[in-house]
């Protein structure tokens, strides 16, 4: 390389700016090590000898920011940490420390946006909160990167439970982690149905459908749990499903104590949200045979009644069979596919009705009120009718009912397949703002898109077109131009994508972002291979019915 191409390539990286955090002293030493670089290279060149060792350039001291700033930008991020950490620990030039740790954060940015980017999304995290550790021994400095950090940690959240909480059940601490994340971001955003923690991008329909999505992934025990808490928050979605998981225990276990506070919370509830069909069901398993009838009654004259519950009653001898009969289906259907670890024969109300303890207990709280009933041969094994009965509200009192549970009870399926990729029901389609959207994977999809359609544009004059599919005005016009005028001229240009990365994003609102990237790519014109293009360009990004489209790309030095 000779020594003019050299000095080309030195003007053109000391024009290029660096993260505008660092100081002044950083900025100087890194344009010395290039100069340093430089010089040692022409000196190698000009001896025209062959070099048993590969020039060195040594940064020691107050060069070692600069050093480490070219090697964030030669992605060198793990010897980054290595150097950063032993320095730190050795002790640092007066000044440096501030540059180093802001390096090292980058660092750590870069690689777990990288881990995200690949879906590995608890080791992403792992980087992140390892570069917020870093930054918070600053004392404050680097705002900004601190709230990038924040807002990268609060979008990766969700996708961190999923995979932490999806783990096997033997795995323990890693499920635990998942549940204290959970518990963390329920808290941030005030409850399911809350609306706190904006920056997370995680609004009240989609925190629904991500709860709904996570239901699979955990024990009844621990949907208890998390959903019992919710529920005295107070959460209306939170008692529901409180409610569904007391029952599944309740029957599991054979505890009628837990259907009990299942009936408290179902009641209350009833009185804004009517759930005649869940009340149907619990009070039967309760022995509550006439109140199970009366809410069964008051469902089959609502609208929308499901054709398994008529064809339930339709083939049974009486009412209270076909409910006993559908309250068996009910269970395998709506409990035992959205829980962890539930064998159908678990949920076998006969034999929850086969157990004394159980027929004690029920006896025991209706012994007040109890009548005796006629049994036939017909009538399934069921606790006596009573007339009146004093349920119970345990942890609901302070309910407040915020509505919303009419959007919950729609989302009741049939079985399906559970994926982390896919939800484990069939959802009516959202608004776009309400999905679930990974923003840094929509927007790498959508550059790479962008780099391939461009490559199409300058290599065939008929793909051009193709451009308005990934571009929006006024970038369409000015790329169409160009590819238009090199096919006017007769030049042939291929571009082959070797690396795409993106280095910074920011996400303006629901529907806009700016998105700074590195590209690499090979170029042939007129079939002569002319070398890697390396290049970092500014895009802005806005969401149409279509998807993600371009706005405007601009160059970055």
């Amino acid at each position: 390389m000779g020594g003019v191409h050299l000095r080309s390539v030195l003007s053109q990286r000391l024009r290029t700016q660096v993260q505008a955090d660092y100081s002044p002293q950083a900025v100087a030493a890194r344009q010395r090590l290039l100069e340093r670089a430089c010089e040692v290279l022409e000196k190698t060149a000009a001896e025209e000898t062959e070099a048993t060792e590969p020039p060195v350039v040594w940064a020691e001291g107050e060069d070692l920011p600069g050093a480490l700033a070219i090697w964030l930008e030669w992605g060198e991020y793990e010897l980054i940490l290595k150097t950063g950490q032993a320095a730190c620990q050795n002790g640092t030039a007066p000044g440096a420390y501030g540059d180093i740790v802001l390096t090292m954060v980058l660092a750590y940015l870069e690689l777990g946006r990288e881990q995200w980017q690949q879906q590995h999304y608890q080791q992403a995290g792992v980087y992140l909160e390892q570069g917020r550790a870093w930054l918070q021994r600053t004392g404050g400095l680097f705002p900004n990167l601190r709230a990038e950090l924040e807002v990268d940690l609060a979008r990766l959240r969700p996708y961190r439970i999923l995979e932490l909480v999806s783990l096997p059940l033997e795995d323990q601490a890693g499920r635990r982690l998942g549940f204290d994340l959970l518990t963390q971001m329920l808290a941030d955003r005030g409850g399911i149905e809350g609306t706190g923690d904006p920056q997370a991008g995680l609004g009240v329909e989609a925190a629904l459908r991500f709860v709904q999505q996570l239901r699979p992934y955990m024990t009844l025990a621990e949907q208890y749990e998390v959903f019992g808490r919710e529920a005295r928050r107070p959460s209306a979605v939170g008692a529901f499903l409180a409610a569904y998981a007391a029952v599944g225990l309740g029957v599991m276990r054979h505890q009628p104590q837990l259907l009990r506070e299942a009936e408290g919370w179902l009641r209350f509830l009833h009185r804004s949200q009517p759930v005649p069909l869940e009340l149907a069901v619990v009070t039967l398993l309760l022995g509550q045979t006439e109140a199970a009838l009366a809410f069964l009654a008051q469902y089959l004259t609502s609208p929308g009644v499901e054709a398994q519950v008529l064809t339930a009653m339709r083939s049974a001898p009486d009412e209270l069979v076909g409910l006993y009969r559908y309250t068996q289906t009910w269970l395998h259907r709506e409990i035992a596919p959205f829980a962890r670890e539930v064998n159908l024969a678990d949920l076998d109300i006969y034999r929850y009705f086969s157990d004394p303890q159980v027929v004690a207990r029920l006896e025991e709280w209706q012994a007040p009120a109890a009548e005796p009933t006629a049994t036939t041969s017909r009538t399934p094994p069921s606790p006596p009718r009573r007339r009146h009965y004093g349920w119970l509200v345990t942890g609901v009192t302070a309910l407040i009912i915020a509505g919303g549970l009419w959007w919950w009870q729609r989302m009741s399926p049939p079985r399906p397949q559970i994926t982390l990729e896919r939800p484990p029901v069939p959802i009516p389609k959202p608004s776009p703002s309400a999905t679930l959207e990974d923003p840094r994977a929509a927007a790498l999809a959508t550059l790479a898109a962008w780099q391939k359609i461009k490559a199409e544009a300058f290599r065939e004059r008929r793909a051009v077109e193709r451009l308005r599919t990934i571009l929006v005005e006024p970038a369409l016009t000015q790329w169409r131009t160009r590819a238009e005028q090199s096919h006017a001229e007769g030049i042939t240009e291929i571009h082959r994508l070797k690396r795409l990365e993106i280095a910074r994003m920011r996400l303006i609102n629901p529907q806009e972002m700016v998105v700074e990237a590195r590209i690499e790519d090979q170029v042939q014109v007129q079939g002569k291979d002319i070398g890697s293009s390396v290049y970092r360009a500014r895009y802005e990004l806005v969401k149409s019915s279509q998807g993600w489209r371009i706005r405007k790309i601009s160059l970055l030095p």
